[in-house]
């Protein structure tokens, strides 16, 4: 009986498998092959049907948020255009106000590989920028901004298409430009829209947020940093990278600060205020912070063309003390130097024979302006012992006391800038020794003995 029982289960069984198959067979009556040609088909015909392009809102690494690229898909050619094309042609024009590199076309190809695959396979100036491993702009050498020529195409239609970065795995959209707006306008746009909202300093007030609570927003990059502290009294920063708009800051994604949601700022009426664009009782206040401030929480970049008579010679031994600075003796090389807050923590901070170093630094006795303040510098806790091994065997510490000083003896300097709303650099002048003049900028300098 259990064997018949055995039996009539297994025809069964086999009898279903049968009738699953065959639906699927139905289902699909083409080939795998012949799908995946027809999406390509569909993809084409859809890229290159925009009479004016795409707008794509592009991200790499999210420390540096998104930059707009527009491009136009012709006769299996793409011409691009950016309002970031390097470091002589920040806003993608050049100084005519023409476009740079839009008349470059290079080749792109749409190929099946798990999924219809776009690929700019063909190198562009524009494009290629954001997915160059050595970034004079951006991040360390072999990253870069960290961004990708190759996506796969999650949905496509007239006026969105969705695609994943295939080897960084990032989110990018495009859509559909309108037909009568030049690019040129667009970028010019962009531009007046980031310079109208940028601050380096800002506040999250509104609805939802307590009166004990301040919680504190700076802009690095594309990125807006919301600092704070829990209901414990620890410390929080939560970055929030985003794309710029005519409308305002549009975030990668939502999140929530201190219970309250936060998504798009949209660009207002006024520069001291801007709001969510869906909930008009949440807002960031503009803020000017004393400059000391903006020093200590900010990033500032230095420069070996930048430092004054005092330095210079320090900075020289410095340089030749890295030629067997790195492993087993060899060179390593300097990525870059930056005074401020990195990852919570308030010092000097360098990149160097891939390693990265750490030292603390305290700031005291502002003077009621702001725009003086003593610096000194410890190598307890949180100094790192990368940072204190280039100190004691690297010639780094000379460098480190021309910044600050130790114990009873800070230095003290005076600071300039050119922008307390968006200060550019921040000039400091040594009160006690003026040969000690040097200049940090808020942009990124990568290899500083190369600026």
């Amino acid at each position: 009986m259990k064997k018949l029982n055995y039996f009539l289960t297994l025809i069964v069984s086999l009898l279903a498998l049968s009738s699953c198959t065959s639906e699927v067979d139905n289902y699909f009556p083409e080939s795998s092959s012949e799908r995946s040609a027809k999406d390509i088909e569909k993809v084409q015909k859809i890229l290159t049907s925009a009479p004016n392009g795409w707008r794509i809102e592009y991200y790499g690494n999210l420390t540096y948020g998104g930059y707009n690229v527009l491009c136009k898909f012709d006769n299996g050619q793409v011409t691009f255009a950016s309002e970031k094309v390097g470091k002589t042609h920040n806003a993608g024009l050049d100084d005519s106000g023409n476009l740079v590199g839009v008349n470059q076309q290079s080749s792109y190809r749409l190929i099946q590989s798990m999924g219809t695959v776009l690929s700019f396979d063909g190198y562009n100036e524009v494009f290629h920028y954001f997915s160059k491993p050595k970034n004079d702009d951006y991040g360390q050498a072999g990253d870069g901004f960290a961004g990708d020529f190759e996506f796969r195409v999650l949905s496509a239609s007239s006026e969105k298409i969705e695609l994943k970065g295939r080897k960084h795995g990032r989110r990018i959209v495009m859509y559909a430009m309108p037909a009568d707006l030049q690019w040129q306008d667009y970028l010019n746009t962009i531009k007046e829209t980031e310079k109208y909202m940028s601050s380096r300093s800002y506040t999250l007030m509104g609805e939802g947020i307590p009166d004990t609570v301040k919680i504190k927003v700076r802009q690095s990059y594309r990125s807006l940093v919301f600092q704070y502290l829990d209901e414990k009294g620890d410390a929080h920063a939560v970055a929030a990278p985003f794309i710029v708009t005519p409308a305002g800051f549009v975030l990668y994604d939502t999140l929530t600060v201190r219970g309250v949601k936060i998504g798009d700022f949209a660009k207002g009426d006024t520069y001291e205020r801007f709001y969510l664009a869906n909930n008009k009782n949440v807002w960031l206040e503009t803020e000017e912070p004393p400059l000391w401030e903006t020093l200590r929480d900010g990033m500032w970049f230095a420069a070996y063309s930048q430092i004054g008579q005092y330095q210079m010679p320090l900075w020289d031994a410095f340089k030749e003390a890295l030629k067997t600075a790195g492993a087993n003796g060899k060179e390593a090389t300097l990525y870059n130097v930056f005074i401020g807050r990195y990852e919570n923590k308030t010092g000097f901070h360098f990149f160097a024979g891939g390693e990265q170093g750490f030292i603390s630094f305290q700031f005291t006795d502002p003077n009621e302006e702001g725009n003086e303040i003593s610096v000194k510098y410890t190598l307890e806790k949180p100094t790192n012992r990368t940072g204190k091994d280039y100190m004691k065997k690297h010639a780094l510490k000379p460098i480190v006391e021309a910044f600050a000083g130790t114990g009873s003896n800070p230095r003290r300097f005076k600071l300039e800038t050119d922008n307390k709303r968006k200060p550019t650099f921040i000039k400091f002048t040594d009160l006690n020794e003026p040969t000690n003049v040097f200049t940090l900028s808020a942009e990124q300098v990568n290899y500083p003995f190369n600026h």
